[in-house]
């Protein structure tokens, strides 16, 4: 385990560049694009919901987990239409999955070496006041 936790931090020095400088990508790099993707999901979201009726308030939370596909984590007044609208929906599942990978990048360079939970999964939450996004434990239904 201790040589599978250096490699991958070796990896990350690598991507993120090591703390004393060098040619890489820089970690604010990838959280300015982990944001503007997020933003970007979230006008994509609300412009596919608009024609349905779906309007935000109230939010609407997003939650995929390893061997889960996307769905809607909380109780939402339109929960089976936005369930219907979310089901086959490749283009959305895809987009979220491009946000969770830049925020697991993030994340993993934070806290280099950190073994999570594997019950830590990404959210993405669509409020009136903006996106958000954040790893949190969620237990999938069967």
């Amino acid at each position: 385990m201790y040589a599978e936790g250096t490699a991958v931090s070796s990896a990350l020095a690598r991507l993120f560049g090591s703390a004393n400088g060098g040619e890489a990508l820089p970690l604010s790099g990838i959280r300015e694009r982990a944001s503007k993707e997020l933003s970007q999901f979230a006008s994509l979201v609300r412009s596919e919901l608009a024609p349905l009726g779906i309007a935000i308030p109230p939010a609407i939370s997003f939650v995929s987990c390893n061997h889960c596909a996307l769905t809607l984590e909380n109780e939402h007044p339109q929960r089976d239409a936005i369930l219907g609208w979310l089901e086959g929906n490749d283009r959305v599942a895809k987009y979220f999955k491009e946000v969770e990978v830049l925020f697991e990048l993030v994340r993993a360079a934070e806290n280099a070496g950190e073994i999570f939970p594997e019950d830590s999964c990404f959210h993405i939450g669509l409020t009136s006041a903006g996106p958000v996004a954040y790893f949190d434990s969620h237990r999938c239904g069967e």
